[in-house]
């Protein structure tokens, strides 16, 4: 038998991260300067639409390069300890041996009900927490969690990140619920909060579902013929686990509990979300008292589920540190002065379209600062106050300029290589950020054609 030779799994997050960085900062040196005026409202900083004036050059010098990091792990602070403790509370079940039983009863159904099944109710899962409560980061513990899963059922590591972090992402571009890019953008247009919800439920599902369809078509060809993956040859032996040792074996009462807070935690953490607007520290306590507990029931005692936690921890650190290097991106972008005059630029572009052409015109300019801002609610408020009065201009509804934006702001995700979350899902996966692109250009291509069309239908009904 020919044995295959292992492959790269690709180029580290960081090296591509602070590339960007690098030519960021160089760019500050000749891009022409400009910057909007802006007022706090609500107690947000919000942009004066048609206030954009020329002002004094501010190159990033090498000093500022290198302090915009620790800057940017300070302002991305709250997002990277959520990770961690999610990871933490994650180690916690893995030690009780709760998490790889519960696994190992859902490989034992495959073999009744047969591995799409329960690919598909993976799948159904994400989808649910990308589309309602508009989670993205902080399911980076349980991707590489999903990934053995699907290794074991006999598919790839892209298989396994596009059924969890991928089908995750898309909930969250289409969301009807989503807080941070809905929510803030409606707010800024003056709108009653998560109004117009119908299209984008209709949205949802008919973009999950081609998604969904897409990830089958090519698991099972995966699985029929290994050689046809898209990652075939790349070491993934890390993220191997041995579940079939535990198919048989039977849980204990102490970890049927602890799978029972396991999934009350997430209940709550949902509620929370849903009814009083929770953000990343209410959450990060939520998930730290769900392992504490967890821990102690599952019986490790007081050391022990404390060192899970740590241990989890650790493991999550790779990335939050890409989340916290990725916001230092945006540092040195306002510090050189970068996203005014490009977002300036951008809008003014749109001026004389149609209203059809307009509403293409805000979901490509907010793909394309995607890659400047990756952050939904930032670029919510860098863009959206510019964006909603020219929209009144033009004859296009709020609501449909809203739901451009968000389409934008959603599909650009998985593909900008400035995006910390995307760059960390791929290196907890082991898959090349090229690899990536080669499984995700045909989707992503049929994506954007339906999310035209869903502006089309915006425009043709006047949506409000």
């Amino acid at each position: 038998m020919e044995k295959v030779k292992k492959k790269s799994s690709g180029m580290n997050p960081f090296v591509i991260l602070f590339a960007v960085m690098l030519v960021c900062a160089v760019t500050s040196y000749f891009i022409s300067p400009g910057a909007f005026e802006r007022v706090e409202e609500n107690g947000r900083t919000m942009v004066v639409e048609g206030s954009f004036h020329e002002v004094e050059r501010t190159p990033v010098s090498i000093g500022n390069f290198f302090l915009a990091i620790p800057q940017g792990l300070v302002g991305a602070a709250s997002i990277m300890f959520l990770v961690m403790l999610v990871g933490g509370f994650v180690q916690v079940y893995l030690d009780t041996g709760a998490l790889d039983k519960g696994i190992s009863k859902i490989l034992r159904a495959s073999d009744k009900f047969g591995s799409p099944v329960v690919l598909l109710i993976i799948m159904l899962l994400f989808s649910a927490i990308g589309g309602f409560l508009g989670w993205a980061e902080q399911i980076i513990p349980f991707v590489p969690i999903i990934v053995s899963i699907c290794l074991a059922l006999g598919y790839d590591t892209v298989v396994g990140m596009a059924s969890s972090a991928f089908v995750c992402m898309m909930g969250f571009a289409v969301s009807p619920t989503n807080v941070y890019t809905v929510g803030i953008s409606h707010e800024i247009a003056e709108l009653p909060m998560f109004s117009g919800m119908w299209l984008r439920l209709i949205a949802l599902v008919v973009v999950e579902t081609v998604i969904m369809i897409y990830i089958l078509i090519y698991a099972a060809r995966v699985k029929k013929a290994p050689a046809k993956s898209i990652v075939y040859g790349i070491d993934n032996g890390s993220l191997k686990r041995d579940y079939s040792s535990l198919k048989d074996s039977r849980m204990t009462k102490h970890q049927i509990l602890a799978l029972i807070i396991f999934g009350i935690t997430f209940v709550v953490a949902i509620f929370g979300v849903l009814n009083y607007s929770w953000e990343m520290d209410q959450l990060s306590a939520v998930f730290l008292a769900g392992g504490l507990l967890g821990g102690l029931v599952g019986r490790l005692g007081v050391n022990g589920t404390t060192g899970s936690i740590v241990k989890g921890a650790k493991g999550a650190v790779d990335g939050a540190l890409v989340i916290g290097l990725a916001r230092a991106i945006q540092v040195i972008m306002t510090q050189g002065g970068l996203i005014d005059p490009i977002i300036n630029f951008f809008s003014k572009s749109l001026g004389g379209l149609s209203p059809w052409l307009a509403a293409i015109g805000i979901f490509v300019v907010t793909l394309l600062a995607d890659g400047l801002i990756p952050s939904g609610s930032g670029k919510a408020i860098a863009i959206m106050p510019i964006l909603i009065p020219l929209a009144d201009m033009i004859g296009v509804t709020r609501q449909t300029a809203t739901l451009a934006y968000q389409f934008g702001d959603g599909f650009a995700n998985m593909y900008w290589f400035t995006n910390g979350t995307l760059l960390i899902f791929l290196a907890v996966s082991k898959i090349p950020l090229r690899k990536w692109y080669k499984f995700l250009w045909p989707l992503q291509i049929v994506l954007t054609v339906i999310a035209i069309a869903f502006l089309g239908i915006a425009i043709a009904t006047n949506y409000q």
